[in-house]
């Protein structure tokens, strides 16, 4: 693991970035590079404005990882507005793109809108799941809301397989639906300590 100050990379994210580096025949790992990289950014100036702290960062091979300071928290409105922050940034990024550098530009857009599109799924490791989690944390309560965000994340891998089976019931399987679904499932499994929103040693994991 590699790190610089607050920010850790894991060996399996510097595997995975060298073997994308290797089947990239298009070019297009630095321009997913770059929309992840305003990604984050997004969820990060947004918490910074939103009067929250960033404690860490720890990039992985299945995303990254943010830990939220204790002593300055945002409240639930906060929260979602943080959550959204990344895929409206990849949006504006997007819609920029065309307009500035027109029918070039739609690869990037495209990219860019494809990435916000699935952090707004509503799986417990993903935006969309963070939202949803604290919009329904006044009503369910904290531990209500991970098991809600449990079911709906369960739910979508069943249809992730399910598309899968009906692929390969037509001659036409799919290995990335199935390892999608997976990932959604452990993710939101795992997500439990990702709502538990007062953590230990003073801060809050915040997982994209």
């Amino acid at each position: 693991m590699l790190r610089w100050g607050r920010v850790e990379v894991s060996g399996g994210a510097l595997l995975l970035g060298a073997l994308l580096f290797y089947w990239d025949d298009q070019g297009l790992l630095l321009l997913s590079l770059l929309a992840c990289a305003v990604h984050e950014l997004g969820h990060y100036l947004a918490i910074l404005a939103l009067g929250g702290r960033v404690s860490a960062l720890r990039i992985t091979c299945v995303g990254a990882d943010m830990c939220l300071s204790g002593r300055n928290a945002m409240g639930w409105p906060g929260q979602v507005l943080a959550a959204l922050a990344g895929p409206l940034a990849n949006l504006a990024l997007g819609l920029a793109a065309v307009r500035v550098w027109g029918e070039r530009g739609w690869c990037f857009a495209g990219i860019n809108l494809a990435l916000g599109a699935f952090n707004l799924l509503p799986a417990g490791c993903l935006d969309g799941g963070r939202a949803l989690g604290w919009l329904l944390s006044p009503l369910l309560g904290e531990e209500g809301a991970v098991r809600f965000r449990a079911v709906l994340a369960c739910a979508l891998a069943a249809g992730l397989l399910a598309g899968t089976l009906l692929l390969a019931g037509r001659g036409r399987f799919n290995l990335t639906l199935p390892l999608l679904g997976a990932w959604l499932l452990a993710g939101s499994l795992s997500g439990k300590k990702d709502l538990q929103f007062r953590a230990r040693r003073g801060k809050i994991p915040w997982t994209q």
